[in-house]
């Protein structure tokens, strides 16, 4: 790999540059050359206006070696024209010129960008496969190496698309200068090559302070942090020792040694930029000069002004184009360093690759065989040494062993996901390290931590790696195996239905509500579901949401926002219950800062219970600590303020669970009243905001489960929940929807949160004991020739491990299967397995 970034991208996208460079120089050069000899002939002819014709894109230049008697040499001798045609013809010029270098700047900008899309594509891909490629042991190295990549790349500005093409650029336009220059008269020719000289060495110098003075402002700027940090991190000891006037001193006398480095680099820097206004100055001054000069003898003929203003226009684009391209050597020099981190990087991460095989064919079946195989996982701290075992495949195994012991290690080395430090693993004589991991995997699936979750659908995160999509009974299937059945149910029974994409889904679920309603009265277990009653106060929903009987779409009526809104606000305010919500919300402030005084913000009991965020508790102490009484609330912005975080407290209050004895069977009723009134005025353009319940029509924006039920499980009863979703269950089966249930909860979002024993706290995190059976279904889903479990299949009791383990010997009857397991008490009363190792104190015994 070239270790120079315009080496690496001329190699990588060499068609475009070429392309890019041919263009802008084929026939940008021609259109700028064209532009600035009608530019010329447009001068020319308004100073001589008294001409009656003129030459129009003549291309004539005085040779020194020429005899004078012979005039000028004429290249092209142009066209005769009258003065106003002349004029005409140089203004079309001047705008199809302006036209075509637009498109042509278009099309050479689409290269340049296509350029420095490819190569950063290659760089990428050449990365992510030496990454891909890398064995386990080489993970700091990889992760080192995309860690400068993304530094590279953040960096990277447009060096691959332009590095290239701006030089070629500025030598052209330098050429085209000089050439203008000499047309116009050869003296100017030392003198614009002397402007142009001067010119980029005043860039240069301008260049390099620049650079100096912002590498010395990042430091001094890291420095000035580092400083307030620590001045807050000693603010307990300045408020306590009164020490203000000492570190005002101390930060005084740091940042004057920080202001005078940064002043004597602005001095340098204004000092680098004199030379560059005084040729601003002078260059047009002495160009002038020489044009005008008559020569020592006063016969000398002084140049045309339309020639000397075509050679000021080329030199001016040299200028620009040098600038630009010294910028450019600038950003080299700066990526040229972690470019090459890179470009060594690679190469040492691909030496680590195994080597493999090729052509080599996955066997079908054989002996696993571990010969004096020694190995250290990093990443458990596990080891083993001096395994010597062999297995016949297809065939089960177990492998017993506490965690600790190495077994976790054994089953990744036979699983080929570890590599021995010594020894060799083979199948069916074949070395495991000769064959392409993709196609190790394939055939060899390791579910050995818990799943490392991608963005997407739980279905997608249990396909992630499959060759083939198993239809939906086989999925399913799975999903019991490996214990995931129970939460993609219950994440089904969280999901949505749109009536509009699935008319005939929605309703079976209004008919399953019926149904769930006859089969809760055939149990006499009608008083376990509250249902959506229009016409009465649902005990089991909270204030705001009785008031809105519906569900919110969109964020206008959502929970958190609910209080805010002018409409409800409105609505209360009509019915009289303003102030009444109020003094709820300043009672269950009360009540809750009284009983939550001694807990913590982040326990259990104040996540669950509260009402409010622990982020508000502060503000809801002080208020009920200054306000006894909401009739003395302050009047104001202030007061609106606190009355309007009461009753959003009093909106999300619920009898039946808070049971602070706030709401009775009267005040029932006038809620009741506010949800007709705030259902019927409601203005049109906010009827899209709500949803409301209706017995005889799907709620899309509501759970299937609320959905079917049409009301609350009666939270007052004990064993209401399991009880009412058994039932649930059994009648969305009898009615044909439990896919339906399965496919809502596998199209459901997972958030991936953290690896390695972490936890996301999102809406859609999953935890721990779903995330290996995620990656346990992960490897069943793909049909591997072998499966090695290296992780228990369930760490609560041993019956449920032998269910769950005789489930998944039967779903693997006739393939492979390699299992971990804690001790042998599981496998009493279990099938024989075919071989049984026991792991212990870093070595394999057999069992």
């Amino acid at each position: 790999m070239d270790r120079d970034p315009i080496a690496f991208t001329w190699r990588t996208a060499r068609r475009e540059h070429v392309a890019a460079v041919g263009l802008a120089l084929g026939l940008g050069g021609p259109l700028a050359l064209l532009a600035l000899l009608c530019l010329r002939d447009l001068v020319g002819m308004q100073v001589h206006d008294g001409a009656a014709t003129g030459q129009f894109l003549r291309v004539a230049a005085t040779l020194p070696w020429r005899p004078a008697a012979e005039g000028p040499f004429v290249a092209f001798p142009g066209w005769t024209l009258p003065a106003a045609e002349l004029v005409r013809a140089a203004f079309l010029g001047l705008a199809a010129t302006a036209l075509a270098s637009a498109g042509l700047g278009w099309a050479v900008a689409r290269l340049c960008f296509r350029a420095q899309a490819r190569t950063v594509a290659a760089l990428q891909g050449r990365v992510t496969e030496a990454i891909l490629r890398a064995p386990p042991s080489a993970r700091d190295e990889a992760r080192a190496l995309a860690q400068t990549l993304g530094d590279l790349l953040a960096r990277l500005d447009t060096l691959f698309g332009l590095a290239i093409l701006v030089p070629a650029l500025a030598l052209g336009s330098a050429g085209l200068a000089l050439v203008l220059a000499g047309m116009a008269a050869p003296r100017l020719l030392p003198t614009v090559a002397a402007g142009l000289l001067a010119a980029g060495l005043a860039r240069i110098l301008i260049q390099r302070r620049v650079q100096d003075r912002a590498v010395l402002r990042l430091r001094a700027g890291g420095t000035a942090g580092r400083a307030l940090a620590d001045l807050i991190r000693r603010m307990p000891a300045v408020r306590a020792h009164g020490a203000a006037a000492f570190e005002r001193g101390r930060l005084a006398a740091k940042g004057a040694a920080t202001r005078d480095a940064l002043a004597a680099s602005d001095s340098r820097l204004a000092l680098a930029r004199a030379p560059s206004m005084a040729l601003a100055i002078l260059l047009p001054a002495i160009v002038v000069a020489v044009a005008l000069w008559r020569g020592h003898d006063g016969t000398t003929e002084p140049v045309e002004p339309g020639a000397v203003l075509a050679a000021g226009g080329a030199f001016a684009l040299a200028v620009v184009a040098l600038s630009v391209a010294l910028r450019l050597v600038g950003l080299h020099g700066a990526l040229a360093g972690p470019f090459r981190e890179v470009a060594l990087g690679v190469p040492a991460l691909e030496t680590r690759a195994p080597v493999r095989s090729g052509g080599a064919a996955f066997p079908e079946s054989g002996a696993l065989v571990a010969r004096g195989v020694g190995a250290y996982d990093p990443a458990t701290g596990e080891r083993l040494a001096g395994v010597d075992v062999a297995l016949p495949m297809p065939g089960h195994v177990a492998i017993l062993g506490e965690r600790g012991s190495g077994s976790r290690v054994l089953a990744a080395i036979l699983a080929g996901q570890l590599e021995p430090s010594a020894g060799a693993v083979t199948y069916a004589g074949l070395d495991l390290r000769a064959f392409e991991p993709e196609e190790r995997a394939r055939r060899i699936a390791l579910a050995g931590a818990e799943a490392i979750l991608i963005e997407g659908t739980l279905r997608q995160n249990i396909l992630y790696g499959a060759g083939h999509v198993p239809d939906r009974d086989e999925l399913i299937a799975t999903l019991r195996i490996t214990g995931l059945d129970a939460f993609a149910y219950a994440r089904g029974l969280e999901g949505t239905v749109d009536p509009n994409a699935e008319p005939e889904i929605a309703r079976a679920v209004v008919a399953a509500r019926h149904a769930v309603r006859e089969a809760l009265a055939a149990d006499k277990a009608g008083r376990l579901v509250e249902p959506f009653d229009p016409a009465r106060y649902n005990h089991q929903a909270t204030v705001g949401e009785n008031i809105l009987f519906g569900e919110a779409v969109g964020p206008a009526f959502a929970a958190e926002h609910v209080a805010a809104h002018p409409y409800l606000r409105a609505v209360l305010e009509a019915e009289g219950l303003s102030r009444p919500l109020t003094e709820i919300g300043l009672q269950v402030a009360r009540s809750l800062v009284e009983i939550f005084a001694d807990l913590p913000d982040d326990h259990p009991l104040f996540e669950t219970f509260s009402l409010f965020p622990a982020s508000e508790r502060g503000f809801f102490e002080d208020l009920v600590g200054r306000q006894p009484e909401a009739t003395g609330l302050r009047r104001g912005p202030a007061g609106q303020r606190d009355r309007k975080r009461l009753i959003g407290l009093a909106l999300r209050y619920s009898e039946t669970r808070h049971r602070f004895g706030l709401i009775d069977a009267a005040f029932e009723g006038r809620l009741v009243e506010a949800r007709r009134s705030f259902a019927r005025l409601m203005p049109p353009h906010l009827r899209g905001g709500v949803e409301f319940y209706d017995p005889d029509r799907l709620t899309a924006a509501a759970s299937l489960e609320e959905n079917v039920l049409f009301g609350r499980i009666n939270g007052e009863e004990a064993g209401a929940e399991a009880r009412v979703r058994a039932l649930v269950r059994r009648v969305l089966a009898d009615e044909g929807l439990e896919p339906a249930v399965y496919r809502l909860g596998l199209e459901s979002r997972v958030e991936p949160g953290l690896a390695g024993g972490g936890a996301s706290l999102g809406e859609n995190a999953i935890g721990p004991r779903e995330r290996v059976a995620i990656d346990l279904a992960r490897c069943l889903v793909r049909r591997p020739d072998i499966v090695v479990v290296a992780i228990a299949l369930e760490d609560r009791k041993s019956a449920a491990m032998r269910d769950r383990l005789a489930a998944l010997r039967a779903a693997r009857a006739g393939r492979g299967l390699i299992v971990c397991l804690p001790d042998d008490g599981i496998l009493q009363a279990a099938e024989p397995f075919d071989a049984v190792l026991r792991v212990e104190r870093n070595g394999v015994l057999a069992a």
